[in-house]
């Protein structure tokens, strides 16, 4: 009798052994994004596929943990804890990168895309990828291009439909020069401002408006405070998906290779998730009482911003303009 019990007795610390030793072979990784953690929001639509396609794909050996509003900080503070090492990885807003990154400006010109189709080319192909080949230059590693979308304007009450209606509007702004000189152009007053305190901005009336993709004026409620959604789509925002280099330089080279293909095909997913959502979502936001502007004079702005891109082109790399505006044939 005893040698059984003793026998169970190995068999059960042999168990409890290949369980602790699975489980402390687990690696754990946060990935951080500032928006909330809805459904149909682009930036956990990309973190929450990359998670999962990892997780199969490794069987589970790596799990990453989704830490959405602004859990892991600001993107700002995402993007120097990626250079140290305290942030793991990211899904940052292209905008915010070319702050700290000149040449990822390069996305950030305005009315530079004519759609989602042609900044997907550009993105996906070897401009794209000599993009974020820089990012190891500070630390981090780019993975792949998802998309927030085409950017356009929030107002609380002004219809906006030509260069001249931006005139005098207090416009919350990412911190960065090609928005800030793209407001200065249209007469505007940018307001460099957090993530975080928009909504309050725009009910205290600190702001007049804001720029933000359809998806992402749906998932956060806009509609519920302000009250027109001009579709400007001054700018076009592509989505990063970032790892500190030094955590990505400890992956073996499977791993690795696993991380970048699924990071493509979660940023993939953004792209069909917005192409497939965002007439439904303008529908939604028109129906909470939000007017959708949609009679807006494109031609007048792309006028206004002609030699813009030469412009910019010393701060972000006479090369890349040159080459993108060869491809878009400009």
């Amino acid at each position: 009798m005893k040698k059984i019990w003793y026998l169970l007795l190995i068999v059960i610390v042999m168990i409890t052994g290949c369980s602790k030793k699975d489980e402390s072979s687990q690696k754990v990784f946060q990935i951080g994004f500032t928006t909330a953690a809805q459904e149909t929001d682009p930036y956990y639509i990309y973190a929450k596929t990359f998670a999962d396609l990892v997780g199969e794909e490794t069987q589970g050996k790596i799990k990453i943990d989704l830490k959405g509003s602004g859990q892991l900080g600001q993107e700002g503070e995402m993007f120097t804890g990626l250079q140290i090492g305290t942030t793991d990885m990211a899904i940052m807003t292209n905008a915010y990168i070319s702050g700290y990154i000149p040449e990822a400006g390069l996305f950030d010109l305005p009315f530079i895309f004519k759609d989602s189709s042609e900044a997907k080319k550009v993105l996906d192909g070897k401009l794209g990828q000599e993009i974020l080949d820089i990012y190891k230059d500070y630390g981090i590693e780019a993975l792949s291009y998802g998309e927030g979308g085409f950017r356009h304007l929030i107002t609380l009450n002004d219809e906006v439909r030509k260069v001249e209606d931006f005139k005098g509007l207090k416009i919350r702004s990412m911190e960065t020069e090609t928005y800030l000189e793209t407001y200065k152009r249209l007469g505007t007053n940018a307001v460099p401002m957090a993530w975080s305190e928009t909504i309050t901005g725009l009910q205290q009336g600190t702001i007049d408006g804001l720029d933000v993709p359809t998806s992402v004026a749906y998932s956060n409620g806009f509609a519920e405070v302000a009250h027109c959604f001009n579709k400007t789509g001054h700018f076009y925002s592509p989505l990063i998906l970032c790892v500190s280099k030094s955590i990505f330089d400890d992956l073996d080279p499977n791993e690795q290779k696993i991380l970048e293909e699924c990071a493509i095909k979660a940023g993939e997913q953004t792209r069909i998730s917005n192409e497939e959502n965002e007439e439904r979502m303008l529908k939604e936001m028109e129906e909470k009482g939000m007017d959708i502007v949609t009679d807006v004079d494109i031609d007048s702005f792309q006028n206004a911003f002609k030699d813009f891109y030469d412009m910019r082109a010393e701060k972000i790399g006479e090369k890349y303009v040159k080459e993108l505006k060869e491809i878009l044939g400009l």
